[in-house]
């Protein structure tokens, strides 16, 4: 079905293309939600209108993110985190914690989590410099501080929480001592006829004078 898009419905189209979608898409969602309508010939008329909407539309909003890109540009955060003795954190740095950082050093300002762009995770206390997408040809570059908290974790407690190493378990002499204990008592109970009566049978009772 060929519909003409009213809104932009990214990445599908932007407000004023005509483009062919499955008939089901444009019935159960496209068309209730007022984001295209069935393309016909008047409909067709607007579409040049339409456009023209959409292209100062999108030059506000990317105006709009340039100058929020400007700010980022500018900014410096620190993040603080648990740390092992070499520096290494308990996790890594997300997202969605660098957004928010963002977010409280800029009044007023949303920053979507998907618009960062981590290369590798940051899993190191140290300076980095982490790429963002804020809109179509916006980008920006943050400056990030990671901090020790100074609650500093062994090296074993940090990869048992990441669960690389489970809990260390019984000691090899222990186990060997409990495991030469139960042979030493199995070996006495076979050897011993008394105790093998023992539990094989129960003890005869000896009959009574009256009997």
């Amino acid at each position: 079905m060929k519909v003409l898009f009213l809104k932009d419905n990214l990445p599908t189209a932007m407000a004023g293309e005509i483009k062919e979608v499955k008939p089901g898409f444009a019935r159960n969602f496209l068309i209730p939600q007022g984001i295209a309508e069935q393309a016909n010939k008047s409909s067709i008329e607007r579409v040049e209108k339409l456009r023209k909407q959409a292209e100062i539309r999108r030059g506000e909003m990317k105006a709009k993110w340039q100058s929020v890109a400007n700010e980022i540009n500018l900014l410096s955060l620190e993040i603080v985190a648990q740390t092992g003795p070499t520096g290494k954190l308990f996790g890594s740095v997300t997202n969605s914690q660098i957004a928010s950082s963002i977010e409280e050093n800029l009044n007023g300002v949303t920053i979507d989590r998907r618009s960062i762009r981590i290369t590798q995770p940051i899993k190191m206390i140290g300076s980095y410099k982490v790429p963002m997408k804020l809109f179509e040809g916006v980008d920006a570059e943050v400056n990030l501080l990671v901090k020790s908290d100074g609650n500093i974790m062994t090296e074993e407690m940090v990869e048992i929480t990441e669960g690389k190493v489970e809990p260390e378990s019984k000691s090899s002499e222990e186990s060997s001592s409990e495991e030469s204990s139960s042979e030493e008592s199995s070996s006495e109970e076979k050897n011993n006829p008394d105790t093998e009566n023992n539990l094989d049978s129960a003890p005869e009772t000896e009959p009574s004078e009256e009997e």
